[in-house]
């Protein structure tokens, strides 16, 4: 037998040992005096008599502790095989609509650069529904994003209507900044199957007006949160995820955000709406001191959690399902004039576009294969070897790309490998607290 290599005991200040392993995703806590057994078996499990203590080696095993020859290579090879799995099903049609890169609003840190044009024309969601149909017998799910969405909102309906028509049933989600968001388009939501409605907030009013204004000026918080209110009183029967773009100039005023929504919102708080942090990186942003790099994410959400008893982001790791827009096989980026892209940062650049929506010929395939295989941490060494391997999807794979091919140094891990200890022992105490009390 041996020592699993994804196998970490540690010492909690307040709590005690902890054992954790990253392949099995099992968390243990130690009684007093059992870390000393542990450490003698991790040493050498082979020397140490299990026939006094049968039920030590069944939780071990069961754990993932304690592991055959060879086992933890397995182990890696069959979690490659099923992320690759995931990443090339057939079965399965991932369309994001960009049906503008027009928008009402200009964001301090947005990324697109092109960010004029005119919605996609009625001859071209002609061809998309065609496009579409091309792809038999799979499942359709569209992502409705821009720019802005809903400035081009009577072209959704158009589209719903076309495929409605050609039975072709979907599910769909909408990215918009909410300021649209009105009693007309709410009316639609459960029509136009949206299951999920992405709407940003960044902190409390003037920091959110002073990021997040209208084109030319303008204050835009108090509209998006009276919108809100009218999509929670709706019969809208989807879910909202409000996002707080969070960098160095704003990260205290998460809670802001958090608090305000809960506060309204107290029913449907974790059902029907829940607000998290989406960390601000990349170039473009004005002030580089500002981005967020794993290690910065992972004291976030530390902090918060310790300061609020509030965890805006899992304090468990969970096995991620692996593979993006940029990775899958049946996953595409739509511009509004039927260019195809594979990243949704890569809208209105002409460069990054791999094909069109009316023509199977002539695609970027170079381009294509750089994203879906040259930047896969799944044959990265580094990656491989790392102990949160089992927990990470590799991060941002444009990202990825971006350091193999362009000398980029994106920091692209999870947030959970620099404070793996601190979150552990969080959500142990969260957990335990809740069982007292429950």
């Amino acid at each position: 037998m041996k020592w699993s290599r994804y196998s970490h005991l540690f010492l909690s200040k307040r709590n005690g040992w902890l054992l954790y392993n990253s392949a099995a995703n099992s968390f243990l806590k130690l009684e007093e005096g059992q870390e000393t057994i542990i450490r003698n078996i991790s040493e050498n499990p082979d020397h140490y008599d299990f026939s006094r203590s049968p039920q030590l080696y069944i939780l071990l095993r069961s754990a993932g502790h304690l592991v055959t020859e060879g086992q933890d290579e397995d182990f890696y090879n069959i979690l490659k095989m099923r992320r690759l799995t995931n990443q090339y099903a057939p079965g399965t049609l991932l369309l994001t609509v960009a049906i503008t890169r027009a928008c009402n609003f200009d964001c301090s840190y947005c990324f697109e650069g092109n960010r004029t044009g005119k919605p996609m024309s009625e001859e071209m969601a002609e061809k998309l529904v065609a496009f579409i149909k091309g792809h038999k017998n799979m499942k359709l799910f569209i992502t409705w994003y821009g720019g802005e969405p809903l400035l081009a909102f009577d072209r959704i309906l158009s589209i719903d209507e076309k495929l409605k028509a050609e039975e072709l049933p979907y599910q769909s989600m909408m990215v918009t900044n909410g300021y649209l968001l009105e009693e007309r388009v709410i009316r639609e939501l459960n029509r136009l199957n949206i299951k999920i409605i992405q709407i940003t907030l960044d902190g409390k009013r003037e920091t959110h007006d002073s990021r997040r204004c209208l084109k030319g000026g303008g204050k835009t918080y108090d509209r998006i949160f009276r919108n809100l209110e009218a999509l929670m009183a709706s019969d809208y029967n989807g879910k909202v995820y409000v996002r707080v773009n969070v960098d160095g100039r704003n990260a205290e005023e998460f809670m802001e955000v958090y608090r305000s929504v809960k506060e309204k919102f107290p029913e449907d708080y974790g059902k029907r709406i829940s607000v998290y942090p989406g960390f601000v990186t990349g170039a473009a942003h004005p002030d580089a001191s500002c981005f967020f790099n794993s290690d910065d994410k992972g004291r976030f959400v530390a902090e918060v959690s310790e300061k609020y008893g509030e965890a805006p982001l899992s304090l468990f790791p969970r096995r991620p399902p692996g593979g993006c827009t940029l990775t899958k096989r049946n996953a595409y980026v739509v511009g509004p004039d039927g260019e195809l892209y594979k990243c949704w940062n890569d809208v209105g650049l002409e460069k990054m576009v791999v094909g069109h929506i009316d023509s199977l010929t002539d695609w970027n395939m170079p381009l294509v294969a750089k994203g879906m295989v040259a930047a896969s941490h799944l044959d990265s060494a580094e990656c491989r070897e790392c102990f949160c391997f089992p927990i990470c999807d590799g991060g941002c794979h444009k990202m990825r790309m971006e350091n193999i091919t362009e000398g980029a140094k994106h920091d692209v891990c999870t947030y959970f490998k620099h404070h793996l200890d601190e979150l552990l022992e969080l959500h142990y105490e969260q957990k335990t607290s809740a069982d007292v009390a429950g």
